[in-house]
Formats: structure tokens, sequence, C-alpha cells
């Protein structure tokens, strides 16, 4: 999952829902997930560019990964200086729920935040090992926790209305 401000991927889309209010966290939230600051990934690429000849294959990958209960609680404590992750849904229910979207989805012809598949994805664990950070010589320049902050800051605490937006999947 790569994010950073400007980024209108799924890590925003998520840090949108949690800001809005009406977040609900499905699932035990013991599932991580493997992130990386866009920032981070440019100045690895960039770090890459001196490599010398040959192949050089790496992921990227921002360390240490988070549950899904660190992210919300994270987020939920800048945004709102609340403690933990907020209402929460056992799985089976969150499925259900996914389900009656997708079934109203289909009625109606219009896409909805909550789907089957996107309580399935939440709650699974996508984790990467990344050899990027042990390359000598090159160190990420904004440790996670902080790239989260900053993100945060500037999309939703105190937002540019003219920096500049990009869409990711």
């Amino acid at each position: 999952m790569v994010f950073g401000p400007g980024n209108r991927g799924n890590v925003f889309n998520l840090l949108s829902f949690i800001s809005s209010g009406k977040f609900v966290m499905i699932g035990n939230g013991q599932n991580s997930k493997s992130m990386a600051y866009v920032e981070n990934v440019a100045a690895f690429l960039h770090f890459a560019a001196g490599f010398g000849p040959g192949v050089h294959l790496y992921n990227y990958v921002d360390k240490p990964d988070l549950t899904m209960n660190e992210l919300v609680a994270l987020v939920r404590w800048r945004l709102f200086g609340k403690e933990g992750v907020g209402l929460r849904l056992p799985l089976w229910l969150g499925m259900v729920a996914g389900h009656a979207a997708d079934v109203a989805a289909r009625i109606s012809g219009r896409t909805l935040p909550v789907s089957a598949i996107r309580v399935r994805k939440f709650c699974a664990t996508t984790r990467f090992a990344s050899a990027a950070h042990a390359v000598e010589g090159f160190t990420a320049q904004t440790p996670l926790a902080e790239a989260i902050e900053t993100t945060l800051q500037r999309e939703f605490i105190t937002p540019d209305p003219d920096a500049p937006v990009f869409y990711t999947e």
C-alpha cells in the first residue's frame, strides 16, 4: 500500500473514512499491512539509480508493518485524540454487511463504499518482505509513523486545496 499526500489510493480511502467519523472496525484487527510512504519509495528509486550494471529486483516496504488495530488507533489518536479503534464488528457480521451492500449496489446500479471484497481485503494480512532497507548506504528518510502523521496533517488537518493529486489502486 503506497501512500502519501496527494495519493488517492486505498490508504487515502481508509484515512478519509476514519476521518469522516463513520468508520467501523471489522474483525479482530490483528492482520498486518505492509505500507510504503511515497517519498521513501522515491528516495529508494533515486538511490537505486546508482546501482551498477545487472538486474536489481527489490520490494520496497517501510517497516515495521502495522496491524490494522495499530494503524486505526494511530489515525484516530492523531485526528480526534481518541484511543483505540472505536466501534468494532465481528468479521462474520462485516461479511454479512458486505454481501448486503453488494446486493444493494446491484439493484441500485451504484457503487457503495462497502462490499464483501473490500471487507475481505481489509481483514486480510498483506505483508511483504523487503531487502531495500538492508541495502548498504540506504536509509528511509521518514519513519512510517511520521509518514502517516505527515499524510494526515497535509490531507485532513490542514489540507492545501491547490496541492497536486494522483490516483492509484
